[in-house]
């Protein structure tokens, strides 16, 4: 049997305007497709600044388009995003490098002032890497709430850096001695009240108790378990792929390692690289209540993770219920950065979305999650 069978979903459908958009539920995942800025000349305020953006609704499959929105006054002048998480999008405004969570994505926060929180800036020398890697994670839905959040990037060169906004005003570095993806995301684990990351290969998984002010990480061995049967030919192929690494928790505490496999190639013209998703492989974490004392982790792998759906981008890693959403598809994996669809995990094919008339996808590919 192939490793993979490529479908086409059906085509996109422009919606438009916030009246419409207004009748979709709001606890909703999005993919943020594209934002741009400008000005509302109608406004004399000097901040002016709003934006027209387009997010993609996965359960109805469609594209909407939010227009006119004003931008949050301490993001008014330059700035970037760096990545999603729990619902927020972070932001690093130039000159300064102060950082910014901000909920401008969320099409029902107010008009007038979108709930937005702004962090210590960074440190000069950590700027270019953040801007190259940056994943973020939150520790909570709701900073603006928690006296005791924390914020935590990947910084690419095998480095942490954490905020605790309500106890210091400066950026902690974590070094961590092994080195990790850069498309590994960092993931605050509820359960556990923890922070995980991936090493490259997905051989270890880092553990940091920052609630408690730890800072050096705990690194656990993974052992996988159970693989599946596959012709010699087929792993080949699979080690010939890129490859990176993700976790995931649903909000039971069940935890997956996700393995995303991604083949590479020239296109006709030599210039430009192809690349397409492949395969991903899930494995579930055996978790006996132990795993931060223990030194190795036996994860399985499954083609069934029943009614739980896998979102993966260039934001933190989120599991969602599909039977609470309706439309969503269960044991399926949605991703987007290495092309844009969503992966039956039971059937080991990929949908892949028709990009045509699709508005062109710019920046940061990433999932918000839904706002609680």
């Amino acid at each position: 049997m192939s490793l993979l069978f490529n479908l086409v979903a059906k085509p996109f459908v422009q919606e438009g305007d916030k009246d419409r958009f207004s009748t979709y539920p709001r606890k909703t995942p999005y993919m943020l497709v594209s934002f741009i800025f400008g000005e509302d000349e109608s406004s004399s305020d000097e901040e002016n600044k709003i934006t027209d953006y387009w997010v993609f609704n996965p359960r109805s499959e469609k594209i909407i388009n939010i227009t006119g929105k004003k931008f949050p006054k301490g993001l008014s002048g330059e700035c970037i995003l760096l990545g999603g998480s729990r619902g927020w999008a972070i932001f690093m405004s130039y000159p300064d490098y102060t950082i910014h969570l901000s909920q401008v994505f969320n099409p029902w926060c107010s008009e007038s002032s979108p709930e937005t929180i702004t962090l210590p800036p960074l440190a000069d020398h950590l700027v270019p890497h953040v801007e190259m890697s940056g994943n973020v994670s939150l520790s909570t839905y709701f900073p603006n709430q928690d006296d005791d959040y924390i914020v935590c990037f990947t910084i690419f060169g095998s480095k942490l850096c954490y905020c605790m906004p309500n106890r210091d005003s400066d950026w902690a570095i974590i070094d961590i001695p092994f080195s990790y993806d850069i498309d590994s995301n960092v993931v605050y684990s509820e359960k556990d009240q923890m922070f995980y990351l991936l090493t490259t290969g997905c051989a270890y998984m880092a553990c940091l108790d920052l609630k408690n002010n730890n800072k050096k990480p705990k690194f656990v061995r993974l052992q996988y378990e159970n693989f599946p049967l596959m012709p010699q030919y087929e792993w080949e192929i699979l080690a010939s792929c890129l490859q990176s690494g993700y976790i995931a928790e649903s909000s039971s505490g069940e935890r997956f390692i996700v393995q995303w496999y991604v083949e590479t190639g020239k296109l006709w013209n030599r210039e430009n690289i192809k690349e397409n998703t492949k395969r991903f492989m899930v494995f579930r974490i055996k978790d006996d209540g132990q795993l931060y004392q223990g030194t190795r982790i036996i994860a399985n792998y499954t083609e069934n993770i029943g009614d739980l759906c896998i979102f993966i981008g260039e934001n933190e890693t989120f599991c969602l219920e599909a039977s609470k959403f309706p439309g969503l598809r269960p044991n399926s994996i949605y991703y987007v950065g290495y092309g844009f669809g969503v992966y039956d995990i039971s059937k080991k094919s990929s949908c892949e979305y028709d990009l045509n008339g699709f508005p062109g996808i710019q920046g940061r590919t990433l999932f918000l999650s839904p706002l609680h």
